[in-house]
């Protein structure tokens, strides 16, 4: 389990990390938290240690203490570990020190500026190599604020990769434009420059490179921040399969924005 340091324009980023049980009726552990940082360097893993954490410990990073680790993707990933890493990794480490499935274990990352802040309950698993992203968009506010989308991505394997995003109306599958974003990265999009309306559905579509997408609002005087981060198509089915329905749901869609990008 993985925790992203993420930095975007205007903003600092933190992570707030706590070394603790996640019940009180389970078995509680003891054991102290190495906390590593990791970023691609020479095509490898290069691993730093940050602290311990004790049982019981809390402790707040800001992205403004790793400034150069952030300057090539916006992302930097904390990794909690029970024993003491190699300088350099070929791939992404895979123990668990957190375990736990429902809940997931999580800890807070977000955003923060001098008024106001912004998380959500963080966790990332490492995504394919080789994925798509079809996400609906219903984040856009329209009054006073400025909109951006948010694409956090995480691989197993340390390289850097330019993909193609797709920005659509979903109403009449209308392509509004076309940007980059980038694996093991965090990318900021600013979308107020589609002029999409409050009756519209956005739809992000990416044919190579999944990620986890974030809404992210900035009122215009900074005082006000919303972070959400959207959800697959399945989320949307009640009953059911969901994995089935999510199958359906990307394979009608995704074969509609392709006759447009391909027309």
């Amino acid at each position: 389990m993985f925790f992203p340091l993420m930095k975007t324009p205007q903003l600092e980023g933190f992570l707030d990390l706590l070394n603790d049980s996640p019940n009180n009726w389970e078995k509680p552990f003891k054991r102290t938290a190495h906390i590593y940082s990791l970023q691609i360097e020479n095509n490898k893993w290069k691993t730093n240690k940050l602290f311990v954490l004790k049982k019981g410990e809390y402790r707040r990073i800001y992205s403004g203490e790793f400034a150069n680790e952030l300057r090539l993707t916006n992302l930097l990933i904390i990794y909690p570990s029970a024993t003491e890493l190699p300088s350099v990794l070929e791939s992404l480490p895979k123990d668990k020190f957190w375990y736990s499935e429902v809940p997931a274990w999580r800890n807070t990352s977000g955003f923060i500026n001098k008024d106001a802040q912004v998380s959500y309950q963080a966790d990332v698993e490492p995504l394919p190599k080789s994925a798509s992203m079809l996400t609906f968009h219903p984040f856009i506010q329209f009054t006073e604020i400025k909109n951006y989308l948010v694409v956090l991505n995480l691989i197993a394997n340390p390289i850097i990769e330019k993909s193609d995003l797709y920005v659509f109306n979903s109403a009449d599958c209308e392509l509004r434009g076309k940007e980059s974003i980038y694996s093991n990265s965090v990318t900021t999009i600013e979308l107020d420059k589609y002029r999409f309306k409050p009756t519209d559905l956005p739809v992000f579509y990416s044919p190579q490179l999944a990620g986890i997408p974030f809404g992210l609002g900035i009122s215009n005087d900074q005082k006000m921040l919303s972070l959400e981060h959207t959800h697959p198509p399945a989320s949307f089915v009640l009953f059911g399969d969901r994995r089935k329905s999510q199958a359906i749901i990307k394979k009608r869609w995704i074969e509609r924005l392709n006759q447009v990008i391909n027309a």
